[in-house]
């Protein structure tokens, strides 16, 4: 791992005056969970646990509940077609007057089913849909999955190539209250991995919002061309280290209800090893 890091503030200094804002002083990081495993071990037992008790478990470790909100929810589809949702305004009001019951919880819509590529008619009903929220929940701060910045997936040598459309997305840039780009695991490649979190962060930054937190999403979970593993102890804490090294201010940990270890088995979180342990550590010294 520690040649990981290095690597990383190799990279940091090739990046001119941006290094120099990543460099930052000791600052706040948040960790936020939308854990949705079977539950969690305990003394050598697996305890089962709804999705309620587990954020409760968490919570003591500093996994602060986050409100993920998928599209299904808050679009209608009248033609049948999944990507031209309609905006349900009554099921918005709905859901953002529950949002305000809870302090201090974090919402983040998921609107991946609209073309991204049409940056007019997707960021209008973006930042339409988000305006429908905050008319009834002006407390509560809003976000978008992977969309100020653009999902980019897997890293690439053409990354920047996701320059221009992130420039289409100003409008919704300027509407949410935080970003979160999405930085899951496509592969097992730690470096590229970073690569990516480094340029997905720049570009947060390039929309020039300096108030706005900077809360990628991050999976323990694994997906090489189908294979599916969790990230070791090392894995998590690289990442969470770069993250922080590169200036986020936390992060959106989510995990698939779907997952399954390779013998068929559901996941159940253990604080004490593994990539939990990582998470665990890791907001202890920060």
């Amino acid at each position: 791992m520690k040649k990981i890091l290095v690597l990383v503030s190799l990279m940091l200094a090739c990046c001119g005056g941006f290094a120099q804002k990543s460099k930052s002083a000791k600052h706040r990081f948040t960790v936020y969970g939308f854990i949705v495993y079977a539950g969690y071990s305990q003394n050598g037992s697996n305890v089962k646990a709804s999705y309620k008790q587990l954020q409760q478990y968490l919570l003591q470790y500093g996994v602060n509940t986050m409100d993920l909100i998928y599209e299904q929810k808050v679009l209608d589809y009248p033609t049948g077609d999944k990507k031209n949702g309609i905006p349900n305004i009554a099921r918005i009001d709905s859901l953002s007057q529950q949002a305000l019951g809870f302090k201090d919880v974090l919402v983040s819509l998921d609107l991946e089913g609209w073309n991204r590529w049409d940056t007019v008619k997707t960021t209008a009903r973006m930042i339409e849909t988000i305006n429908y929220f905050k008319k009834v929940n002006s407390k509560s701060k809003v976000g978008l999955y992977a969309t100020v910045p653009q999902n980019t997936y897997a890293y690439s040598e053409n990354i920047n190539r996701y320059d221009k459309i992130n420039k289409g997305y100003a409008g919704v840039a300027a509407a949410v209250d935080y970003f979160s780009p999405s930085l899951y695991n496509y592969d097992a490649d730690t470096v590229n991995w970073n690569k990516t979190a480094l340029y997905n962060i720049n570009a947060c930054k390039k929309y020039n919002y300096p108030d706005k937190p900077i809360l990628p999403y991050i999976t323990p979970e694994v997906d090489n061309k189908g294979v599916k593993s969790m990230l070791t102890y090392d894995e998590m804490m690289s990442h969470l280290q770069t993250l922080y090294k590169l200036g986020a201010n936390g992060c959106l940990l989510w995990t698939s209800s779907g997952m399954r270890y390779a013998n068929g088995q559901k996941v159940y979180v253990d604080v004490n090893s593994g990539w939990m342990k990582a998470v665990k550590d890791f907001i202890a010294s920060h």
